[in-house]
């Protein structure tokens, strides 16, 4: 059980209906999940993570199906359940292959295209241990065609991930119904 209260649009203030909103309409969710619902408590904090959304995924050269699969590998490499299950919805609502996400969950498998493994291992290492990545990591992505805004933006996908599995584990969120059903 979650460590904070949800709180409902009706229990905010206008401002934070207005993020709820616009989450929803960003994001392509039906409602709002309890990710954004446990950070009303501190409208500074979800403001500040629903611009970080705004701009990191929803915006810039990388595709966000992209995007979206780095969060999953990160959830999956980092045990968070929460972040697995809302960023495999989020692949879903924008048509990723079923088979591609089962790869992705499954531990970033041979039947991924290389061009989609190594974007993938290159963020799960940024993740875990950025100090550790090497010229040679870089090169890799130049070699798919990655420029130095896509790495960047993989860096910062990386980054935001586990800003997002650290709030949603440590507030013990549990996953919202809404992801299974879309």
């Amino acid at each position: 059980m979650q460590r904070f209260p949800l709180r409902q649009e009706a229990e905010t203030t206008e401002e934070v209906g207005l993020i709820y909103r616009d989450f929803q309409r960003g994001m392509g969710f039906p409602e709002v999940p309890s990710f954004i619902r446990v950070q009303a408590t501190s409208p500074g904090m979800l403001a500040g993570t629903w611009g970080l959304i705004k701009n990191i995924l929803l915006e810039g050269a990388l595709p966000r199906a992209t995007k979206e699969l780095i969060f999953v590998a990160i959830s999956v490499d980092r045990e968070c359940k929460y972040c697995r299950d809302a960023h495999t919805a989020c692949c879903r609502i924008l048509g990723v292959e079923e088979n591609t996400i089962q790869a992705v969950m499954e531990g970033l498998s041979e039947e991924l295209p290389d061009h989609i493994r190594d974007v993938l291992q290159f963020a799960v290492k940024c993740s875990s241990g950025p100090h550790q990545l090497t010229d040679e990591d870089f090169a890799t992505l130049r070699r798919h065609g990655f420029d130095d805004e896509q790495s960047l933006e993989v860096i910062a996908t990386a980054a935001m991930a586990v800003y997002a599995i650290t709030i949603a584990d440590a507030t013990m969120l549990d996953s919202d119904k809404l992801f299974s059903s879309v």
